[in-house]
């Protein structure tokens, strides 16, 4: 055995297979690293290793039968003498093992030290994607659609794959006519790779041209490229094979599950297909006339195909989002909700679009255990991983669970699968103003405006930021919020603000125009009571107050315990207090029992009691409002101990214990702070004008201090009202009714 042993060793066959193993290696290591970048397919690769593995034993048996000398190649006989001709061919074996030695150090030495920045952009995981809308080649632009339709459906298809990180459409899209390069977009996007494409589609019985490429942003190669012609009703299919060559070329397993899923078609009804693409280019825009184009389009999906359960359910959230932003009643939404939400459970409760819209109307319409919205969601992202909106709702129901810290974890995962997503991303910077990340908040907001400085609603996030503490720059928050109201004057929100922020600057005629429009436009919505109450309250209009109340709960806009305690309060200020106690104990019967005090609190339940408070006193019942006030700061001092609160839900929660136990004193000083100190002047001002402190507004250091307040806010009017000039949109008929001639 030994004698075998050394003939191996006579024969050089140890030395080949050394040098064999190394050149493989060296060989796999630059397809795997070229190959890509070239736009090899994957195929190169694995053949490339299926023939070193077989070329291997065929090279040692070379090794063994022949000898390459200098007179060429020899049989070697029985046994192998070691001649000089030997030695030779052992020495030329060791410089090419010595060789390809040196020339691996050197290509792992520029690989890692010179390239080492340039492999990837988000080093912590590689397979990541953004997919940019397509370019419309089509010379027919009723077919337009099909552009931004197609990468949308692959973007939902890819988002179910859990080794993939996949941005979301509104991020990827908002790319689309950005004068960023690709390495810059996929920076921004926090990805490495980028989809791009045409498509090209007539009509007139042609077929759909689409053609691909999946590009490598760090260095711009093009990693893969196909063109698709298919009939149109076959469109499904192309989407499918799209998403899984990009999995492959990607590396990316696909899981059994996953697998399954691509290869399940939404419907084969090819026309209701059509019309659900078609939704797809309005249903992420939330505006009154795109959700109602959108919502148009699905319902008539739903006639041609009546078992479409992602129609359907993209119905049910889309019904939700026109009572939220446009101009639908309550009464409508919860009727239209309720019944695509049903259709879609029939079909098929397991897709994860349905258990979206199912886990959405139990929290927001049905108000059910906050356990049962989280399974459902959770179940859905399971599905499909990089469901930034199910992520985002995730935030919402732990939010509610007052499970914060796992919330915040959801909304930020929601972010970074669609981090452009103004909606998501406003949320996320009004968290962390909550928990009093200033700093990180308007650099988040500030970072998006960068990109996108036309965002209308970061804009209004980054003015109400300016507006409350620690900026308190009422002048500078108006400025912003007015131009994207100007931008959209009759988006729902820019009235909201601007009116508020108007109100906040004492420029209640400004404040009178936009309630119209908010009245005429948004009739039907709670718009209308949480603006119009709000104005009327500020000028203590108060029969206009109840006007509005009773037409909010005539239109079913206004729960009944909002309803309970507006008229109360009414009442009170009407000076009409022993009927405002009467109402609130009918209507709130538990809060009247000492039971209560034992209970344990919550900020909703603290607003409840402070009002109750105020009823007690108005009505002479000292002793027992004393007893509430007093469960009343001890629930502040909790909430102050233990940081249950963000800073302007606190702020307000010590003010209303001083003015509970009657400490005017320590009440003026503490307003005085909030105001001119940590500049929290979101609201103040209206709240104070407002009567919300009635009972200190005769004495005379509140009356002091309450004239010092106006006048700061004067000073900042006056700088308001030259912008407005500048603007051309002043009247000049404002200046009589604020007093201004």
């Amino acid at each position: 055995m030994g004698n075998f042993f050394e003939e191996l060793k006579n024969r050089n066959v140890y030395k080949v297979a050394t040098a064999y193993a190394i050149t493989a290696w060296l060989l796999i290591q630059v397809v795997d690293t070229v190959g890509p970048n070239l736009g090899w397919p994957d195929a190169v690769a694995s053949n490339l290793i299926k023939v070193l593995l077989v070329g291997f034993p065929i090279a040692l048996v070379l090794t063994w039968l022949y000898e390459f000398t200098p007179k060429g190649l020899k049989r070697t006989g029985k046994v192998q003498e070691e001649t000089i001709d030997n030695k030779r061919a052992g020495r030329r074996l060791n410089h090419l093992i010595i060789g390809v030695l040196a020339f691996t150090i050197c290509f792992m030495l520029v690989e890692r030290v010179f390239f080492a920045d340039r492999t990837t952009i988000n080093t912590q995981q590689k397979a990541s994607i953004a997919v940019l809308p397509f370019s419309n080649t089509s010379t027919d632009d009723s077919f337009a659609f099909y552009a931004s339709a197609i990468p949308s459906r692959i973007i939902d298809e890819l988002a179910i794959i859990s080794g993939l990180k996949v941005i979301a459409e509104i991020s990827s899209f908002s790319m689309k006519g950005s004068e960023q390069g690709l390495k810059s977009m996929a920076e921004l996007l926090d990805v490495n790779y980028i989809l791009d494409g045409k498509v090209y589609y007539n009509g007139l019985g042609e077929k759909i041209k689409i053609s691909t490429q999946l590009i490598n942003a760090n260095n711009g190669f093009i990693m893969w490229s196909e063109t698709f012609e298919e009939d149109l009703d076959r469109i499904q299919n192309v989407e499918e094979s799209i998403s899984r060559k990009i999995a492959s070329n990607l590396r990316v397993q696909l899981l059994p599950n996953e697998d399954e899923a691509l290869a399940k078609k939404l419907t084969d009804n090819s026309d209701a297909y059509e019309l659900y693409l078609k939704s797809r280019e309005y249903s992420t825009k939330r505006t009154d006339r795109d959700l109602r184009k959108a919502i148009a389009f699905l319902n008539q999906s739903v006639e041609l195909e009546p078992n479409f359960a992602e129609a359907h359910a993209e119905l049910s959230f889309l019904y939700g989002l026109l009572y939220g932003y446009g101009s639908l009643g309550k009464e409508e939404r919860d009727e239209r909700k309720k019944f695509h939400l049903n259709k879609a459970l029939e079909i098929n409760p397991n897709k994860p679009e349905v258990l979206f819209a199912n886990a959405q109307y139990k929290m927001d319409i049905l108000n059910k255990d906050s356990s049962q919205v989280i399974s459902d969601i959770r179940k859905a992202i399971e599905l499909k991983p990089n469901y930034s909106d199910a992520h985002y709702l995730l935030f919402r129901a732990l939010n509610w669970a007052k499970q914060s810290e796992l919330s915040i974890k959801s909304l930020q995962k929601a972010v970074e699968l669609d981090p452009y997503n103004s909606f998501h991303t406003s949320m996320l910077v009004n968290r962390l103003r909550s928990r009093g990340e200033y700093e990180r908040a308007m650099a988040i907001a500030n970072r998006h405006l960068d990109v996108f400085p036309e965002d209308h609603r970061m804009g209004l996030i980054k003015g109400i930021m300016l507006i409350d503490g620690p900026y308190g720059d009422l002048s500078e928050g108006f400025k912003l919020i007015y131009r994207r109201y100007k931008n959209d004057p009759t988006e729902r929100w820019n009235l909201n603000y601007t009116l508020n922020v108007a109100l906040n600057l004492d420029i209640w005629p400004l404040a009178e125009k936009l309630a119209r429009i908010i009245q005429l436009r948004y009739s039907d919505t709670r718009a209308v009571y949480n603006n119009l109450s709000t104005l009327h309250y500020f000028k203590k209009e108060y029969s206009d107050v109840k006007e509005i109340i009773d037409y909010s709960e005539e239109i079913g806009v206004l729960d009944k315990e909002t309803f309970i305690e507006e008229s109360s309060w009414l009442n009170l200020l009407h000076g009409n207090p022993s009927k405002a106690i009467e109402i609130y104990e009918n209507g709130f019967p538990d809060i009247t029992t000492p039971k209560i005090l034992n209970d344990k609190w919550n900020l909703s339940l603290a607003e409840r009691i402070a009002t109750y408070i105020e009823l007690l006193r108005a009505n002479g019942q000292e002793e027992k409002a004393n007893g509430f006030a007093k469960r009343l700061c001890t629930f502040k001092d909790e909430a102050v101990k233990q940081s249950l609160l963000g800073e302007n839900p606190t702020n307000w929660l010590i003010l209303e214990c001083y003015y509970a136990t009657n400490d005017i004193s320590g009440f003026l000083q503490f307003l005085e702070n909030i105001f001119f100190e940590k500049k929290n002047r979101m609201y103040l001002f209206v709240n104070l004008k407002s009567e919300y402190y009635r009972r200190f507004e005769k004495d005379p250091e509140y009356q002091k201090l309450f004239n010092k307040i106006e006048a700061d806010v004067h000073r900042q009017r006056a700088e308001v009202i030259e912008f407005l000039k500048e603007q051309g949109d002043w009247n000049p008929a404002w200046d009589k009714e604020l007093g201004l001639e």
